[in-house]
């Protein structure tokens, strides 16, 4: 009995030890982990004072640099980081996306490895392509709304020729879109009207919107919807005076639109004035030139994406334009024309070949004997040639090109390529302060935002490091 009574005893007191064991063994295990976590996050060391300091929710000094929290509007909701800067306050050690609800499987990407690891070492400020470095925003968001001194009344009541016109932005948004509005008069009257958005790789914005990948609310039209309800209304209105708009260029006036029209507006004016004789395009810089007799030609530098170097020839005789060619030859001397003929090139089922495209294009440079007649669209498509669906800048530059060395004319070049060495150098210095980021595929307004927050929290430091 009482050898059952001292195992009993002794049993108590193994078990006693045992539990003081794990007790003592998970508190050492806990303040091992818990110096682990701590020694990798810095250390803050001092607070810093964010009052007055907007979107900016908190920031501190470390023991590696600074460390903020910033909170920026996203595309569905706010988006709240922690932005991690070294002792310089200028280059990014990490930054970590704590909040955000952006739509799932697109804007909700910015806080994936594959975005933020961008992020990891580079100097702010940060930019997606077509950004202002110094803002974080783009540097043509003013030019969306028409200008204060465009006055539209003088549209009102004005004749208008019959024909297709087109007005399109200068450059593309902040989202890359670039706005295009297209106007066909018949019969001095506005039958059809046509607004959309496209961007650099040809995604038009009403498509993207039908399927899904661009929403701006769960509820209400979509932008498609929208934009056709738009151009509707100024069918029936022919005019563009009922479209009245507040300052963020909103409008009651077409049911369903909650859009901001102003794009709208002014790229529609301007195709109503070129209907009106009031706005007229560019004026061809060969029109009446007298151009020398002979054959000339013009190539593409590089060869694209495809292994295809462009080239053009014309041929001048007695200072007319006689013949003319577009082709693309591959490193191996294969021809577009030639592939397009035998099936090994071929773009839809349906519809001319590549080589009868290039020739009814050329044909009729050599009817017109000017190239003011290519109207062109945002993705370089023209419908001033029956049959002819493909993108054809490339041979309206070829083709200028030869032109300006039978004219000996130079033709104006776009603004952006006449930079003088001084505007060039401030460019690529411009270019050196900051770092492009890629922006989240199909999701240029969140990949904005957070790209924007972030140089809120890089902004603040530079005020109180």
């Amino acid at each position: 009995m009482k050898n059952k009574e001292v195992k009993g005893i002794l049993a108590l007191i193994v078990v006693t030890a045992l539990s003081f064991g794990v007790i003592i063994g998970s508190k050492n295990l806990a303040i091992s982990a818990g110096s682990e976590t701590g020694s990798q996050s810095a250390e803050a060391l001092e607070e810093l004072d964010v009052n007055g300091a907007e979107n900016i929710e908190k920031a501190s000094k470390t023991s590696d640099g600074y460390l903020v929290t910033v909170r920026t509007k996203g595309y569905v909701g706010d988006i709240v980081m922690d932005v991690a800067f070294d002792e310089s306050a200028s280059k990014i050690i990490s930054v970590q996306v704590i909040e955000q609800s952006e739509t799932d499987g697109l804007g909700s990407k910015i806080a994936e490895a594959e975005f933020l690891d961008q992020f990891k070492g580079v100097e702010a400020p940060v930019y997606l392509p077509g950004m202002d470095v110094s803002t974080g925003t783009d540097s043509t968001e003013a030019e969306a709304a028409p200008e204060e001194s465009e006055d539209l009344s003088v549209l009102e009541g004005a004749s208008l020729a019959d024909g297709t016109y087109e007005a399109k932005t200068e450059a593309p948004d902040s989202n890359g879109f670039t706005d295009v509005v297209t106007l066909t008069v018949k019969d001095g009257a506005i039958t059809e009207a046509n607004w959309d958005a496209v961007t650099e790789d040809g995604s038009k914005k009403s498509i993207m919107s039908e399927n899904g990948e661009y929403t701006m609310t769960e509820d209400g039209l979509t932008w498609k919807e929208q934009a056709e309800a738009l151009a509707s209304a100024l069918i029936e209105n022919q005019s563009l005076s009922f479209l009245n708009t507040d300052a963020e260029g909103k409008t009651d006036a077409v049911s369903g639109v909650s859009i901001s029209v102003n794009g709208f507006i002014d790229l529609a004016a301007q195709c109503m004035k070129q209907a009106a004789g009031l706005e007229t395009a560019p004026a061809d810089p060969f029109a009446g030139a007298s151009l020398t007799d002979g054959t000339y030609e013009a190539k593409t530098e590089a060869p694209d994406s495809n292994g295809f170097t462009d080239v053009v020839t014309l041929t001048v005789k007695d200072g007319a334009i006689t013949e003319a060619s577009w082709d693309a030859v591959t490193e191996d001397g294969s021809k577009k024309s030639i592939m397009s003929e035998n099936g090994e090139y071929t773009m839809t089922e349906d519809g001319l070949t590549w080589k009868e495209q290039a020739e009814a294009l050329a044909s009729a440079l050599i009817e017109n004997q000017s190239l003011s007649f290519l109207n062109t669209d945002a993705e370089g498509k023209t419908d001033a040639v029956s049959g002819v669906s493909i993108s054809v800048n490339g041979f309206i530059d070829l083709a200028t090109k030869c032109l300006e060395e039978a004219s000996g004319i130079q033709a104006s070049q776009p603004e952006t390529e006449e930079a003088t060495e001084e505007e060039t150098a401030s460019e690529e210095t411009s270019d050196m302060a900051g770092t492009e980021i890629d922006a989240v595929s199909g999701a240029t307004m969140s990949s904005t935002a957070a790209v924007t927050g972030i140089n809120e929290a890089y902004d603040f430091l530079q005020t109180v490091k």
